[in-house]
Protein backbone atom coordinates (compact mmCIF):
# COMPACT_ATOMS: atom_id res chain seq x y z
CA UNK A 1 0.00 0.00 0.00
CA UNK A 2 1.31 3.41 -1.21
CA UNK A 3 -0.10 6.72 -0.39
CA UNK A 4 -0.22 9.16 -2.96
CA UNK A 5 1.52 12.79 -2.80
CA UNK A 6 -1.01 15.28 -2.10
CA UNK A 7 -1.14 18.29 -4.38
CA UNK A 8 -1.96 21.85 -2.81
CA UNK A 9 -5.52 23.16 -4.23
CA UNK A 10 -5.07 25.02 -7.39
CA UNK A 11 -6.87 28.24 -5.21
CA UNK A 12 -4.03 29.06 -3.16
CA UNK A 13 -2.59 29.73 -6.54
CA UNK A 14 -5.02 32.30 -7.72
CA UNK A 15 -4.73 34.32 -4.39
CA UNK A 16 -1.74 36.35 -5.29
CA UNK A 17 -3.26 36.50 -8.96
CA UNK A 18 -5.99 37.84 -7.89
CA UNK A 19 -4.91 40.68 -5.34
CA UNK A 20 -2.74 41.66 -7.68
CA UNK A 21 -5.34 41.86 -10.35
CA UNK A 22 -7.36 44.10 -8.02
CA UNK A 23 -4.90 46.57 -7.08
CA UNK A 24 -3.83 46.68 -10.58
CA UNK A 25 -7.79 47.92 -11.37
CA UNK A 26 -8.12 50.12 -8.57
CA UNK A 27 -4.91 52.10 -9.27
CA UNK A 28 -6.27 52.33 -13.06
CA UNK A 29 -9.56 53.52 -12.04
CA UNK A 30 -8.20 56.20 -9.76
CA UNK A 31 -5.81 57.58 -12.57
CA UNK A 32 -9.20 57.59 -14.66
CA UNK A 33 -11.05 59.31 -12.59
CA UNK A 34 -8.73 61.61 -11.64
CA UNK A 35 -7.59 63.14 -14.84
CA UNK A 36 -11.46 63.22 -15.49
CA UNK A 37 -12.18 65.37 -12.09
CA UNK A 38 -8.82 67.17 -13.73
CA UNK A 39 -9.89 67.30 -17.39
CA UNK A 40 -12.81 69.10 -15.55
CA UNK A 41 -11.16 71.65 -13.29
CA UNK A 42 -8.82 72.64 -16.58
CA UNK A 43 -12.32 73.01 -18.88
CA UNK A 44 -13.70 75.28 -16.26
CA UNK A 45 -10.59 77.63 -16.01
CA UNK A 46 -10.55 77.70 -19.48
CA UNK A 47 -13.80 79.10 -20.05
CA UNK A 48 -13.02 81.87 -17.44
CA UNK A 49 -11.42 83.31 -19.72
CA UNK A 50 -14.02 83.88 -22.25
CA UNK A 51 -15.78 86.46 -21.53
CA UNK A 52 -19.99 87.83 -21.92
CA UNK A 53 -19.18 88.74 -25.84
CA UNK A 54 -17.46 85.38 -26.60
CA UNK A 55 -14.41 86.76 -27.28
CA UNK A 56 -12.02 84.97 -25.93
CA UNK A 57 -8.95 86.51 -23.66
CA UNK A 58 -5.93 83.79 -24.15
CA UNK A 59 -7.95 80.84 -25.56
CA UNK A 60 -6.75 78.05 -23.92
CA UNK A 61 -4.51 77.57 -20.62
CA UNK A 62 -0.57 77.71 -21.21
CA UNK A 63 1.45 74.89 -19.91
CA UNK A 64 2.12 77.35 -16.42
CA UNK A 65 -1.22 77.23 -15.26
CA UNK A 66 -1.33 73.73 -14.55
CA UNK A 67 0.25 72.32 -11.97
CA UNK A 68 2.26 68.84 -11.81
CA UNK A 69 -0.60 66.99 -10.23
CA UNK A 70 -2.97 68.01 -13.00
CA UNK A 71 -0.66 66.93 -15.39
CA UNK A 72 0.54 64.24 -14.45
CA UNK A 73 -2.65 62.41 -14.39
CA UNK A 74 -3.48 63.66 -17.89
CA UNK A 75 -0.36 62.57 -18.74
CA UNK A 76 -1.22 58.99 -17.21
CA UNK A 77 -4.20 58.42 -19.03
CA UNK A 78 -4.94 58.68 -22.46
CA UNK A 79 -8.72 59.05 -22.80
CA UNK A 80 -8.17 62.43 -21.45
Amino acid sequence: MTLRPQRLPIRLHRGPIMLLSSALLAILLTVYFGAWAVSENVDARSLRYVDDYGNSNSGSLDNDEINGVEHTFLFLCPLH
